[in-house]
């Protein structure tokens, strides 16, 4: 394992987002993720808004320098209005080289979990504005965090406060009755289109290749672990 202040503070902003997800939602094995890589650790959550949420982790091992962290929580189909939660860190032992995240919605018109959003992440330093693909248009939000070269100190303290915020705030509202009001919606088919067009990320199938795994093993973890549609 490799030692650097920054990854420790990493581990420790992961750590504490695993126990939020511990204590509001159960853990449940995916028949879907087979076994884990060296460095790698995944954990799924359900629960009665949420269909899956997923923490996943890679330490550096080998020639990989880079500590990475993925999380997606997507709600429940069925007569409920959450926005997708999205959020990935890629560091190595010295600054924090890319973070994206965001609430992306399923359904048209404001939502309170965007608004929140918003304040949380409009007055941050070190977000830059950048052109996203088609692919990325279609599916995230205006407001979708993407910034790179993230230095330490106030903007890695910016950054760990964000992502445990809109943590925090997404599990502690997911279950409120307001959000099940919504008759006759089901957002199967807004998801799925969520994971077809993440699956259209070249960065997300060239950063797993650079792990040192296979394109078959690739390709499974992307199909069927990451961005799994339904049926």
């Amino acid at each position: 394992m490799i030692e650097s202040e920054l990854f420790d503070r990493l581990r420790g902003l992961a750590e504490r987002i695993k126990d939020r997800f511990d204590w509001t939602m159960d853990v449940y094995d995916n028949p879907r993720h087979t076994a884990d890589l060296e460095g790698w650790s995944d954990w799924f959550w359900i629960g009665d808004s949420v269909r899956k949420c997923h923490l996943k982790t890679i330490e550096p091992v080998g020639k990989n320098k880079l500590w990475l962290m993925h999380i997606n929580i997507f709600p429940s189909f069925i007569e409920n209005n959450l926005p997708i939660f999205g959020l990935d860190i890629v560091a190595n032992p010295k600054k924090i080289s890319g973070c994206f995240c965001d609430y992306s919605p399923l359904v048209e018109g404001p939502h309170p979990f965007l608004d929140y959003f918003k304040e949380q992440t409009e007055g941050l330093t070190w977000t830059r504005a950048r052109e996203m693909p088609d692919w990325a248009k279609e599916i995230f939000s205006e407001n979708i965090v993407g910034a790179g070269s993230i230095r330490e100190g106030e903007e890695t303290d910016q950054l760990c406060e964000m992502a445990y915020n809109l943590v925090d705030y997404y599990v502690a509202n997911m279950n409120n009755p307001i959000y099940q009001r919504s008759k006759g919606l089901n957002t199967k088919e807004a998801q799925n289109k969520y994971c077809r067009n993440q699956k259209m990320n070249k960065m997300l199938h060239s950063s797993i290749l650079a792990m040192g795994i296979s394109e078959e093993r690739k390709n499974q973890y992307v199909e069927n672990v990451l961005f799994a549609e339904s049926g």
